[in-house]
C-alpha cells in the first residue's frame, strides 16, 4: 500500500477514538499517519518538458505567479495569463522568467479575452503542444451571510466557478489534442464550510463538482482533470486589510434593520475574529506550490492534491458527523452575541432589552 492509505487509514482510526475517546488509540492513528507519509515517498515520474506549454490564469501574484515561474525553470513555454499585465507582478514576471514565459491580458469573466488568450496560444505555440491549463484565478470573500449581498455571491462564482467553466471549455480542444490536463485550483473549503466562509466554500465545492463531471468525461479523450486543494496560505486573499475594507462597505450597504439585529459590537467583534483566523495561514506556499507542479508534471497524476500539513486534518473531518463539525466550527465564531440575540430555548437575552 503506498503513503495515501495509511494516511487515510491513520486519520481513520483518528476519527473513531475521537469519538470514542480513547486518547492512546488517536495518538496511535496520528503517529501511523505520520509515518506513512515520512517512511513511503512516492516514486514519481516526470514529462519531459520539451515542445509542452502550459497556460495559467491568476499570475499577477500568489500560487499563479510562483507556479509560473516554477514552470519555465522546468523548460516549459509558459502562457501566464494577468488581469492586469502593465502592473509590477506581471512585468516583474516577465523580467525574471526566460524568453518563454509569454503574458497574456486574461480576465476569465470577459469571454472576447478569453477568446483572445485562445488565440494568442495558437499564434505562438510554435512546435509545442497545449500540455496543460491550470485554473487558478480566484478571489475570495470571508463575510457572514447576511451582510454578504447577492452581487458579492454572483461575483464571486463569476471569477471562481464559471471563470473555470470558461477557460477550460476555451482550451479544451487543443488540450484534447496533446491529450493533456487540466489543473484546478479548488481548496479544502470545497469540502468543509466554516462559518463566514459560505460565498468561498459554495464555489469551491462548484469547482471541484465541474472538475469530478469533467474528470469522467475525458477519460475517453486520455485528457486528466485534477484538483488542488489547500487549506489557507499567506497570499492576496488573505491579507487582513483588503478583507477588513471588503467587509466595512459591506457592512455600511447592509439593511439597517440586519445591522440593528446584530450591532456594531459583534461586527466589530466579526473583524476581529476574521483577522485572527487569516493570521493563521499557512506562510509557506511552496507547499502548494509543489503539488502543482507534480499535477503538471506527472505522468500518471492524482485526482486529488492536498498538501501533507493538511491531509490529517481533512481526512478526520471527512468522517465526522455534521453535528460534531458544527461544534468544532463553532470555535470560529465571535465570542461577543448579536445584539438581537435569542437562547435555543426561545427566551430572550439581555441584549435584547432596548435601554
Amino acid at each position: 500500500m503506498n503513503k495515501t492509505y495509511f494516511a487515510i487509514l491513520g486519520g481513520f482510526v483518528s476519527v473513531c477514538v475521537f469519538l470514542g475517546g480513547y486518547i492512546f488509540a488517536a495518538v496511535f492513528g496520528t503517529i501511523l499517519t505520520v509515518l506513512a507519509l515520512t517512511l513511503y515517498p512516492e516514486r514519481r515520474i516526470e514529462v519531459d518538458a520539451e515542445n509542452k506549454a502550459v497556460f495559467v490564469t491568476g499570475c499577477d501574484s500568489g500560487f499563479g505567479n510562483q507556479i509560473a515561474r516554477r514552470l519555465d525553470k522546468k523548460g516549459f513555454t509558459v502562457f501566464a495569463g494577468c488581469l492586469l499585465p502593465d502592473r509590477e507582478g506581471a512585468k516583474q514576471l516577465k523580467a525574471e522568467c526566460s524568453d518563454r514565459l509569454h503574458i497574456i491580458h486574461v480576465d476569465v469573466t470577459d469571454d472576447w479575452l478569453v477568446r483572445g488568450a485562445v488565440k494568442y496560444v495558437k499564434e505562438n505555440l510554435g512546435k509545442n503542444e497545449l500540455w496543460a491549463v491550470v485554473n487558478n484565478a480566484g478571489i475570495a470573500i470571508f463575510t457572514e451571510i447576511e451582510w454578504c449581498s447577492v452581487i458579492q455571491f454572483q461575483r464571486i462564482f463569476d471569477v471562481n466557478v464559471l471563470g473555470v467553466v470558461r477557460v477550460t471549455k476555451a482550451f479544451l480542444p487543443l488540450i484534447r489534442q496533446a491529450n493533456g490536463r487540466i489543473v484546478n485550483v479548488a481548496s479544502l473549503a470545497g469540502r468543509f464550510t466554516m462559518p463566514a466562509f459560505a460565498a468561498y466554500s459554495m464555489s469551491k465545492r462548484a469547482c471541484i463538482a465541474f472538475s469530478d463531471a469533467l474528470r469522467i468525461e475525458m477519460k475517453k479523450f486520455n485528457v486528466k482533470v485534477v484538483t488542488i486543494e489547500p487549506a489557507l496560505y499567506k497570499t492576496p486573499i488573505s491579507e487582513t486589510g483588503y478583507l477588513e475594507a471588503q467587509n466595512r462597505k459591506s457592512w455600511s450597504e447592509t439593511p439597517t434593520e440586519v445591522k440593528e439585529a446584530y450591532g456594531d459590537e459583534y461586527f466589530d467583534a466579526f473583524l476581529e475574529n476574521i483577522g485572527t483566523q487569516m493570521k493563521r495561514a499557512k506562510s509557506n506556499i511552496n507547499e502548494v506550490i509543489d503539488l502543482m507542479e507534480n499535477a503538471v508534471t506527472d505522468v500518471t497524476p492524482k485526482i486529488r492534491y492536498v498538501p501533507s500539513s493538511s491531509i490529517i486534518r481533512a481526512t478526520i473531518l471527512t468522517y465526522l458527523p455534521s453535528k460534531v463539525t458544527d461544534k468544532l466550527f463553532q470555535i470560529y465564531t465571535p465570542k461577543v452575541p448579536p445584539r438581537h440575540s435569542t437562547s435555543s430555548g426561545g427566551s430572550v437575552s439581555d441584549n435584547d432589552v432596548t435601554h
